[in-house]
Formats: C-alpha cells, sequence, structure tokens
C-alpha cells in the first residue's frame, strides 16, 4: 500500500463552499423531508392516530366475533330447544297458549284530585 501524498489545498472559502455544495444540498433536502415527516399533519401525528385506529378496530373486530358466536349458539338453541322457542314467542311477541287466560294490570290515570297535590 501507498500512502496518500495528496495534501488538500484549500482554495479559499468560495472554493471549499463549491466542493461541499452536493453535501450541504442533500444536508437541506434530508432537513427538510424530515422536518416535513415530523411536523406535518400529515407525519407522524397522522401516523399515531392510525395506528390508535388500528387498535380499536381490532378490539372492536374481537368483539364482534364473540357477539358472532354467541349468536350462532343462540340460533343453534332456538332450532333445537322448543321451550327456548317457547320463551321468545311469550316474550318477545307476546304470544300466548290456546286456552291461557291474559291478565293486563293498568296503572289508574292520575285524578284531577292527586294531580293537584
Amino acid at each position: 500500500m501507498r500512502p496518500n501524498n495528496k495534501k488538500h489545498v484549500s482554495r479559499g472559502f468560495w472554493g471549499d463552499l463549491f466542493d461541499r455544495l452536493p453535501f450541504v444540498g442533500a444536508f437541506l433536502i434530508m432537513s427538510i423531508l424530515a422536518g416535513t415527516m415530523f411536523f406535518s399533519a400529515d407525519g407522524l401525528p397522522a401516523y399515531f392516530q392510525m395506528r390508535d385506529n388500528r387498535q380499536k378496530m381490532v378490539e372492536q373486530i374481537q368483539q364482534l366475533k364473540y357477539m358472532n358466536v354467541a349468536m350462532q349458539e343462540d340460533i343453534t338453541r332456538i332450532q333445537s330447544d322448543p321451550q327456548r322457542l317457547e320463551e321468545l314467542a311469550r316474550n318477545r311477541l307476546g304470544m300466548v297458549r290456546k286456552g291461557e287466560i291474559v291478565y293486563q294490570f293498568v296503572e289508574p290515570a292520575p285524578s284531577s284530585i292527586t294531580a293537584q297535590r
């Protein structure tokens, strides 16, 4: 190996600046890009917001999967269990069996005397 015998010869301030111009330009461009990435509305704040939204959606998907399993089990039970079917018909649809008597209790309307007190 031969040692490098070239010596750096200074060409003055402007000459040295001109030699370093590509590095200075690259540094400025990288600084602008980094500033845009960190401080613009579409940069890191948007990234963090999208990351939070993604986590919420993953949790929501998990909840929906659990609900789907529960509903599927309820559907299977309704199809195979006549008591469950009757329970739904009575509670949700207000149906009664033939020959049953339904009693309905209605609260009396407040009279004018009671309303004045």
